[in-house]
């Protein structure tokens, strides 16, 4: 979502972005990059990393030379940025977007090893890092890294002036007079669903007249539905599926709840707060996401059941901050601020690393 909105609204006169998809999966946004003049180049999934590589390898070599190569998925960013080395593109950039050192400590030995070699990899042939938050600096360049740019994620704000046109209790046929508590996020194992079901059952025998909305779709749905199944609150719960108009959605529920077992920042959390809405999240997420702290409560995962309920229930009263929007536009979060920055970065690595050039290459 977040390359999405730069791509809308990077110089694309300047800037000339391609796409690394996964061969046979149609992408949310894969029409409208194309028509954004994005070329979309699938490769076999990184599951297994020797035909990804292998397809990699031939993007670079096809279609390139690339004057810069940014890395997204976390670990294996090693493989891509040492493939990219080879390739000779100047500028490799990995880039750090969640903290999965909770869960990494859970891993089998053989996976830790996997992820310290990937590790690495980045430190040698990666030219530049950035990073969501500095907790996702520090998951996957580590604390003592200190050579990493802190690049928060924007998002558009326009799509949150003023009031919602949308009509939420007609588009997703909930009852009127029901207050609705919303979560956005795919169907993964880090936004933590089944506790959110957990909770959310538990505060609907204290408030009966709650709906739960959820937006997004992912792998794990159909478990999710089968525990609102065998909970029996289906009528309750009601999967919105994935949607273009999160900012109509945000601006007409009336709290937001995100219990993820890790995250770099959370967009969908900046998007609440624009929103005006009050947001419980787990307390794994990184404080930097608080903009407009009166809007937000964190919450730990461990032993903390009944302060999510009764927290939840709170912000149900809780009236919207009707100048939340105009903090966030001042902030870093703001797509515009964002892009300029990181147009900016692109233009100063390629031109330190363009002095390391042969005339070749350049």
């Amino acid at each position: 979502t977040w390359l999405m909105n730069v791509m809308r609204h990077i110089d694309r006169d300047k800037f000339k972005m391609d796409f690394v998809t996964v061969k046979g999966e149609q992408g949310v946004y894969d029409t409208e990059l194309q028509s954004l003049g994005a070329r979309l180049h699938g490769c076999r999934h990184p599951d297994n990393k020797f035909d990804f590589m292998d397809d990699l390898k031939a993007v670079l070599k096809n279609h390139g030379p690339y004057d810069i190569i940014h890395a997204h998925p976390y670990t294996i960013s090693g493989l891509i940025m040492t493939k990219a080395a080879m390739a000779r593109v100047p500028v490799r950039i990995t880039h750090s977007h969640t903290d999965r050192r909770k869960v990494q400590r859970d891993k089998k030995f053989s996976r830790r090893i996997y992820a310290s070699c990937m590790k690495w990899l980045i430190s040698v042939f990666t030219t530049h890092k950035i990073a969501a938050s500095v907790s996702a600096s520090h998951s996957l360049f580590g604390e003592k890294n200190k050579d990493v740019k802190i690049m928060h994620c924007g998002i558009n704000l326009k799509p949150f002036e003023g009031e919602s046109t949308l009509n939420i209790f007609k588009e997703f046929n909930i009852l009127k007079g029901r207050k609705i508590i919303a979560h956005v996020g795919g169907f993964n194992f880090e936004k933590n669903h089944e506790f959110l079901i957990k909770r959310f059952d538990e505060v609907l025998k204290k408030e009966p007249n709650l709906q739960l909305l959820l937006v997004g779709e992912g792998p794990l749905r159909a478990n999710i539905e089968k525990q609102i199944a065998t909970l029996g609150i289906q009528d309750n719960i009601t999967f919105a599926g994935v949607r273009q108009d999160i900012a109509n959605i945000l601006k007409s529920v009336n709290s937001f709840v995100f219990p993820s077992l890790f995250e770099g920042l959370g967009l969908a959390i900046v998007e609440a707060q624009a929103a005006g809405i009050p947001c419980v999240v787990s307390s794994n997420i990184p404080s930097e996401a608080a903009i407009v702290p009166s809007l937000i409560k964190f919450l730990p995962l461990d032993n903390a059941n009944d302060e999510w309920c009764d927290t939840i229930i709170s912000t149900l009263h809780q009236d919207k901050d009707k100048t939340a929007l105009d903090k966030i536009k001042k902030s870093d979060f703001n797509i515009h601020q964002n892009v300029e920055e990181l147009s900016k970065f692109y233009c100063d690595a390629y031109k330190s690393e363009s002095k390391n050039l042969t005339d070749d290459q350049a």
